[in-house]
This record gives C-alpha cells, sequence and structure tokens, in this order.
C-alpha cells in the first residue's frame, strides 16, 4: 500500500471549496488504495481530510509533536500514530515515510511543509511526486514565485555539473482532487 503525505491547512479558510476539496480526500485515497499520511489535527482542513479518509475506512497515519497531543488538537481516529519531539523530525518523518506528497491550501505551517519537500527533491533526497491542489488558484502566486526564481535563475531547471537535480521537476499543479486522481504520475507509483 501506497502512502500519501497530506499538507494543509488547521484552519477551514475562507472560501467553502478548500472545505469541500478536503472532505473528498478519502474518495480518491480509497480509489487507488492508498493511506493517509497527515500532521495529526482535528481541526480544519486537516481534521475535514482526517474524518473523510476514516469514514472510507482509509488507513490513517498521524504525525506531530508531543506538545501538541492534546484532545482538542489531535484527531484520534487513526490507526498508527508517530509521535516527534519537535516540528522539524515531524517534516523529516513524514517525508521518509511517503511515496506521494499532495499539498491543498494552507497557511505558514503548510508553506514551511511543502517548501522544505521541495527543496529536498532540489539536493536529490528523493524523487517523489509533489502535487499542489489548486482550488480556486490558491497556489497561483507560489507558483508564479516559483516561476519568477527560475526565471531569474535562482533555480535550476535541468540539473548542472554541481547539483543534478531539478527542483521542480517532481513538482505538478492541478485543480482539484479528481483531476489529481486520474494524472499519470499519482498513478504510477
Amino acid at each position: 500500500m501506497k502512502t500519501v503525505c497530506l499538507f494543509c491547512a488547521s484552519m477551514n479558510g475562507i472560501n467553502s471549496n478548500y472545505k469541500k476539496e478536503a472532505n473528498k480526500i478519502g474518495d480518491i485515497l480509497l480509489k487507488h488504495n492508498y493511506s493517509l499520511l497527515y500532521g495529526g489535527g482535528a481541526l480544519g482542513l486537516m481534521g475535514i481530510a482526517a474524518k473523510s479518509a476514516n469514514k472510507k475506512g482509509v488507513k490513517i497515519i498521524s504525525v506531530f509533536p508531543e506538545y501538541l497531543d492534546e484532545p482538542d488538537i489531535i484527531f484520534s481516529e487513526y490507526q498508527k500514530v508517530i509521535r516527534t519531539k519537535n516540528i522539524v523530525n515531524r517534516k523529516k518523518k513524514m517525508i521518509q515515510l511517503s511515496d506521494i506528497f499532495v499539498c491543498l491550501p494552507g497557511g505558514i505551517g503548510t508553506l514551511d511543509e511543502i517548501t522544505e519537500v521541495l527543496s529536498s527533491a532540489a539536493l536529490g533526497e528523493h524523487k517523489k511526486p509533489i502535487f499542489l491542489i489548486n482550488t480556486n488558484n490558491f497556489w497561483e502566486p507560489f507558483v508564479n514565485l516559483l516561476n519568477h526564481m527560475e526565471r531569474n535563475k535562482f533555480i535550476r531547471t535541468n540539473g548542472d555539473k554541481n547539483i543534478k537535480f531539478s527542483s521542480l521537476k517532481n513538482l505538478f499543479v492541478v485543480n482539484n482532487l479528481e483531476e489529481l486522481s486520474l494524472h499519470k504520475k499519482f498513478n504510477s507509483i
């Protein structure tokens, strides 16, 4: 069974489409027989996604810092839990255990997680597919920034004599989870 690491907000956001999209994750994971690995939250989009996966019988792996282990914060219906000392160790463990990364809208924590995954791919630490779910064009400013960095030669597109890897080779932007479900890289892992 392959494991999808989901990054997303511990808040709902302003647009109801964010919640609707998070609520579809259970169907997508069940369809592909993938497990869910995520930050363990019961709040916001994380909680909605976890409840969706749980409702469909998808295996849930929660990874969270021990200092967040509170009943009002952590979703309790998981099959496996991994407590870490801090957020840095949490990200490291999530990257290590995942086969695919999926990123719904989120805030600073979500941005930190997705840039960590992109930078570790840029250094050749993994070749796992990374998907931004661009609900309501949420990720458009980030994608524009990446394109700006690439145009200004701060992102390797093909690698070079020093570093053989491309930062964005494994990054895919899709509009919704249905599009993700049909994507070749999501299905070929």
